[in-house]
């Protein structure tokens, strides 16, 4: 560490909370339930991008709340796709290096790629029902976005095929090097995404229950 300065536990605390506090800050003085799963979503990325010890698994929390929220306007239904198809690919492709037996390969790669292509088909029909409300249709992705999903086939013809058969012994950490920094990058953009997300779920109406009573708690109506 001669050219990088060393970070303690404090510098990554500080970055976190940071990182956290509009959200924080925007969520304590007017409380969503519509935003919040979103709201716990970001504070966990924000944590895994920011904080000092942190493993991959850590991105699974985030990518359930999310998958649980349902947006049921066009602009959110789209900005909700975008983010769990993108956020799911990083995240499932990096937990990969803890399956590195040879009998595990098979399986570790078909289930993340069946359940990509069935998330894909629910959520482009979900996309597609919120948009003809309105008379508006909406691409899944957009074309970087694409692009990114795309760059996983040749980031595994490395780690499964070039460096196995060219490069080893050499180099023995590189695909893991490889892998943690192409699924960062997906976690970061998508960490972009949720903030984006949350934000725009804090404009829409909270939830209702019936009888007209509010579930956020503010400017509840009695039942008729």
């Amino acid at each position: 560490f001669a050219l990088l300065p060393s970070v303690q536990p404090a510098h990554a605390a500080f970055l976190v909370l940071l990182l956290q506090a509009p959200l924080l800050l925007k969520t304590a003085a007017a409380p969503s339930r519509r935003a919040a799963p979103a709201a716990v979503a970001v504070c966990g990325l924000v944590a895994f991008l920011a904080g000092w010890h942190v493993h991959e698994k850590a991105l699974l929390p985030p990518l359930l709340l999310l998958a649980a929220a349902a947006p049921d306007d066009a602009a959110g239904a789209a900005l909700h796709a975008r983010l769990l198809l993108l956020l799911s690919a990083s995240a499932h492709y990096a937990q990969l290096p803890l399956l590195h037996q040879p009998a595990e390969y098979p399986l570790s790669r078909a289930l993340p790629l069946l359940y990509h292509l069935v998330a894909s088909d629910a959520l482009r029909g979900r996309v597609a029902a919120a948009g003809a409300e309105r008379g508006e249709e909406a691409p899944l992705l957009r074309l970087h976005e694409w692009a990114y999903l795309a760059g996983f086939v040749p980031l595994e013809l490395f780690v499964a095929v070039v460096h196995p058969h060219l490069l080893s012994p050499r180099l023995p950490f590189l695909p893991l090097l490889a892998t943690s920094v192409y699924c960062a990058v997906g976690v970061h953009y998508c960490t972009g995404l949720a903030y984006a997300f949350w934000a725009q779920q804090r404009q829409r109406p909270d939830i209702v229950e019936e009888g007209g009573r509010r579930r956020g708690g503010q400017g509840a109506a009695k039942p008729d």
